[in-house]
This record gives C-alpha cells, sequence and structure tokens, in this order.
C-alpha cells in the first residue's frame, strides 16, 4: 500500500495493490514534480510484476501543469503495457465540467494511450 496526502501543489495518492486500485486525486502544479511521480511510477513497476487481473486508476484532476501532466502520461503508458500483458485496465477520468480543461485532457490521453 502506497498512500500520499494531498498538498497545495500535489495529489493524494493511494495505491492499493490488494484490490488493484489507484487513485489520483487532487492539484499537480508542482514546479518539480520529478521526484513526486518517481516514487508512483516506482510503485507501478512493482505492482506490473504480480498485478490483480483488474486494475482500476481513477483521476480527479483540479489542475495539472504541463511538468506533471508528461508524468500522468506515463503513468497511463504503464499500465497500458499492463493490458497489453492481459490484464484489465479501468482508468476513470473524473471532469466536473468542460470548462476546466480536464474532459479534453482526458480524452487526449485516450487517443494517446489507444
Amino acid at each position: 500500500m502506497y498512500y500520499k496526502e494531498a498538498s497545495e501543489e500535489t495529489p493524494l495518492v493511494s495505491l492499493n495493490p490488494d484490490k488493484g486500485l489507484l487513485i489520483i486525486d487532487g492539484n499537480c502544479n508542482s514546479e518539480a514534480p520529478d521526484e513526486f511521480f518517481k516514487e508512483i511510477s516506482g510503485w507501478i513497476a512493482s505492482y506490473s510484476k504480480n498485478p490483480k487481473d483488474i486494475t482500476t486508476l481513477t483521476i480527479n484532476l483540479g489542475g495539472i501543469n504541463i511538468s506533471s501532466s508528461k508524468y500522468l502520461l506515463n503513468i497511463i503508458y504503464q499500465l497500458e503495457a499492463l493490458q497489453k500483458n492481459g490484464c484489465k485496465v479501468n482508468i476513470r477520468w473524473v471532469y466536473n465540467n468542460g470548462e476546466d480543461g480536464n474532459y479534453e485532457l482526458g480524452k487526449d490521453y485516450s487517443e494517446m494511450a489507444s
């Protein structure tokens, strides 16, 4: 289990290997997201060695900057690799309205990962 509280610049992250549930919830506005996302990416790499049959990632962003968006896309690519290896992967992209840009970002990521 990996859990990290949200801050003003980083989202809450909850990664539960026993249930195959990953949650990223909050703002991704850090100017130096390298270390933050490195931990998450490492956890997913470890989880990928013995994943559940179904893995679900829920993303609920308040806001995201370009630096963080690259890392988030990389996480989606990591999960796409799981799917290519026979696991079922669900990605739930939560957005509040069409005006915050999150709907378009989720749609773009979906097209890039397909």
